[in-house]
């Protein structure tokens, strides 16, 4: 008996030292507010940063097995024309990509000919570009060096 009231007092003042040792208490009526400071500061979106000596890029369509070169990432805010490699030419959603522009937030958006969205990207993990619209693609764009 003795045996278990020891070892019920220890695991308290242990309990109890644990729970001190964890950080500050909140003082009723003060709320979260007293407590943390919040840095408000607004970013702009950040864009990301591109190899030097990337000259190429290679556009991989996972469902399809396309891939292709792109000639470049240097993207405009505007639609600029370009051209997906001749890889690509039997995928059909490729094969309609004749332009595309970089917007504010970071993220890649090809169109056809007409203006209409085809495939918009936003920057990977892993990989520089992977698509986010359609939601059903697959399609990712790799640095191509060389």
């Amino acid at each position: 008996m003795k045996f278990a009231t020891i070892v019920l007092c220890a695991g308290l003042v242990g309990t109890l030292v644990v729970s001190n040792l964890q950080g500050a208490t909140i003082v009723p009526g003060e709320g979260l507010a007293a407590t943390l400071i919040l840095d408000e500061t607004t970013t702009g979106s950040i864009k990301p940063r591109l190899d030097p000596s990337l000259q190429a890029a290679r556009l991989i369509d996972l469902q399809t097995g396309s891939t292709c070169r792109l000639p470049n990432l240097d993207a405009g805010e505007h639609f600029e024309p370009t051209t997906v490699g001749a890889a690509c030419a039997d995928d059909p959603a490729l094969n309609r990509v004749s332009q595309w522009r970089a917007s504010g937030d970071g993220t890649l958006e090809m169109a056809d000919a007409d203006g209409a969205t085809v495939y918009r990207f936003a920057p990977g993990d892993g990989v520089l570009y992977e698509s986010v619209y359609p939601e059903n693609a697959l399609v990712t764009i790799v640095p191509v060096k060389g």
